[in-house]
Order: structure tokens, then sequence, then C-alpha cells
């Protein structure tokens, strides 16, 4: 509960190793950016990761703490309260001790991939930039005051930015896995197993925890920082009253102006049902959703008439449309996408959940687009899309399946927690 969690705030576990008696010392009722070693040497520690022992037992003394669970209906409740500066002044507080334990979970598995995965130019990358962030968190002075806490809050902001580009360098560090030649290393076809001299590792189930657990650091960094920018309708970056169908329109629009920028023509999109309901929600999660399932319905449709009309020249009039369903149930919000794009084998459905990096050559080519930053869209082809919108459904109750019918097209159910009080699993 994030009540019951902000009163660890004031009692703040400390590490005990002989190493070093702390990763901050406190001086004169300041916080010092310098650690205290056992001889009583001050020393400084680098800000761009762990590169020392001591480095190393604090992160590994953070990674052995819980995770704090939070619901979105607290999360509403409390940022209710942000026009009280103590509120913030706690929130801030929560977030100085949260955090690093999240960022230390995440150093610490991205240390114990097996197979090389973990000594992969890009996967150290990311690791080292999460030991940054959790190095320049335990740094900065705990907000007591409000001057201290904008200073955290700038800290904060920062530190969303620098992990904006996290998921395209994961890929990249999939595609350099491959690229090594290790023969010893294989992928299992149609899963996101590598094995290597018969011993297995899920890969898919390693990044659908990370990437939970980045969305829900990214959910508490982004609510405080909003926090500081009230929006009418809003509090923090959840909309008191969102319109998923609303939100819906925007993602139609956005969707078939990069289908048509990448294939040059678009389907319509209908949308029915329940289209005035609202609840509580971040619309910027139920956008990435629609986004990524209408791209994926759009394609299908016009790369399938194609192939269906290839001597014809294809206008919109010519395509069926998409459908989206809107129902509002009393525990759940329940929304329906079905196209008629062809649909997926039924022995393909599982590839549904991977991502990609066992497509190396097309990850590559797509890595080399975003880098050259060609003018045309990348409309698909790292297939992340779909394993990170069940992600964000999932991140506060609700869920997203598929259903399809090889030959017609396929349905895909985005299912909602209407009263929010789930916890979010955040590993």
């Amino acid at each position: 509960m994030l009540t019951r969690a902000m009163h660890r705030c004031s009692t703040v576990l400390r590490p005990t190793s002989p190493v070093v008696s702390s990763g901050l010392c406190k001086a004169s009722g300041q916080t010092s950016m310098r650690p205290v070693a056992a001889d009583g040497r001050r020393r400084w520690m680098s800000v761009e990761g762990a590169e020392s022992d001591e480095d190393q037992h604090e992160i590994m003394f953070y990674s052995l703490r819980h995770a704090a669970t939070v619901t979105l209906k607290e999360m509403h409740h409390f940022g209710a309260q942000a026009n009280n500066k103590r509120t913030l002044l706690l929130a801030a507080q929560f977030l100085h001790e949260e955090l690093p334990i999240r960022l230390a979970r995440r150093v610490r598995e991205l240390k114990k991939l097996p197979f090389g995965l973990g000594e992969t130019d890009a996967i150290k990358e990311v690791r080292k930039l999460y030991e940054k962030s959790f190095f320049q968190i335990r740094r900065s002075p705990e907000p007591k005051t409000a001057d201290a806490e904008e200073q955290f809050t700038h800290v904060l902001d920062k530190m969303m930015s620098e992990h904006n580009n996290v998921q395209a360098t994961i890929a990249r560090g999939l595609q350099e896995l491959h690229a090594s030649g290790d023969k010893r290393i294989r992928s299992v076809s149609g899963s996101d197993l590598i094995m290597q001299e018969g011993s297995p590792f899920d890969f898919g189930q390693f990044l659908d925890k990370f990437y939970l657990s980045r969305v829900g650091m990214r959910v508490l960094i982004g609510q405080h920082i909003m926090l500081h920018h009230p929006q009418d309708g809003f509090i923090g970056i959840i909309q008191t009253a969102c319109k998923p169908a609303f939100v819906c329109e925007h993602a139609i629009l956005d969707a078939q102006k990069i289908c048509e920028m990448s294939l040059g023509l678009a389907p319509d999109v209908k949308v029915e049902g329940a289209i005035g309901m609202t609840l509580p929600y971040i619309p910027e999660h139920l956008h990435y959703i629609f986004f990524e399932l209408l791209k994926n319905s759009m394609r299908a449709v016009v790369e399938r008439y194609r192939k269906l009309y290839p001597d014809k020249e294809l206008t919109r009039d010519d395509l069926p449309p998409i459908s989206v369903i809107f129902s509002e149930g009393a525990e759940d919000v329940a929304i329906k996408i079905s196209d008629k794009g062809g649909g997926i084998p039924r022995s393909g459905m599982q590839r549904l959940w991977t991502y990609s990096f066992t497509t190396a050559g097309n990850t590559q080519e797509k890595m080399e687009q975003l880098e050259s930053q060609r003018q045309r869209p990348i409309m698909a082809g790292f297939a992340h899309g779909l394993p990170l919108s069940r992600i964000h459904a999932r991140a506060f109750g609700g869920d997203l399946q598929v259903m399809s019918m090889q030959g017609h097209g396929t349905d895909v159910y985005i299912y909602l927690w209407k009263l929010g009080d789930r916890e979010v699993a955040v590993p």
C-alpha cells in the first residue's frame, strides 16, 4: 500500500557490512555525497556506474530488499492531496527510498543473465545506465525541504529521459548475441528459449519481468513529476475521467498516418459500443496499446488485400474497415479490435508473445533504419509491440488476449480493471 509504504521513509535500513557502513553518510544534519568506508576514509563513487566492491555491495544490499506494491487507486487518491507541500515531500521521500530498490534488482538480474547475454555491449550499456541512476538517486540529498524536493524532481526528470531508449538498446543486444556466431547458443524456433549445451533459458520471461518493472518505475516517476505540472481533469498522469474511446480516436489517426506513410494506404476504423464510458486511468498507456494493435491490424488488412488484388490500385474504400467495440461491465472495461487481415495460423499463436531476437536479420535492418534516421517510418519488425501492450494492460490488473481465424482475421480483447484497486505486480 502506498500510504503504508510512505512510513518506510522515516526508518531507512542501511548496509551494515564492514566494507562500507552506508551508501551515504550524514554530517551536520545534511546528507553527504561521499560514502564512508570501514577505515573512516571518504571516497567518491563514479557517477557512471558501479566500479568498486563497495559500489557492488551497496547495489546488492538494495537488490535484496522488497519493492513496495502500489495500486492505481492509491496513486489517484494520494495525488489528489498534492496541493499540500507535505504530500509532495512524502512522495519524493518514498521515491528516494523505493527507486534504488527497483533499480538494484534489475542490475542484479542483468548481471546474472546466462550464455554471455549479460556481457554483450548493449546489455552492459543498459546495466550501466541502471547503475548510474541508482547512484544518482542514492547521492541526492533526502528531500526534506521544498527546494530539495524540487532538485530531486529534476534528477528524476533527467533519469526518465536517459532511459527512453532502453528497449531499442536491448533489441540491439539480442542482435549482437546472434551475430557473435557462438555455435553453442541457439534459439528455439517459435519461442524465446535460448539453449546452450542443452540448458534452456527463457529470455522472454526475463523480458516480461524486466519491462513490467520498467513500466512500474516510469509510472511512479511520471506521476510525481506531473504533480508539479497540474492539468485540468488530471491527477499527475492519471486522468480522473479518462474516456477510452476518445483516446482510441487519437490512436486511430496516428496509426492511419504511419500506415499511409509506410504502405501508402490505410483502412477505416469503426468505433461503436459504450463510447461514452469513463474511468480513472493513464491515457498514455491506453494510447500505446491502441496504437500498437491498430497498427498491426491496418498492416495486415492492407497487405492481405494487395495480395488478393495484385493488379488493382486499391483505395481506402476497397478495404474492409477495422472494428473497435467498447463494453462496460461491473468490474472490467472490455474492448475488442477486429480486423479482416487474414488471421494467424494456430501454430503461430504462441509466437505472438515472443520478442524479436529470433529475427536477427529483420531486427538489424530496423536498427539501421533508426540509426540512419530515414524519412520512411518503420511500420513493424521489432516484435515488441504486442507483448509490451499486454504488459501495459496487465500493469494495473487488466489483460490482453488474441483470438484468430486463419483465412479471415483476428480479434484482440483488451481488459481494463475498472476499480483500479489491484496491486501493480512489479517484481
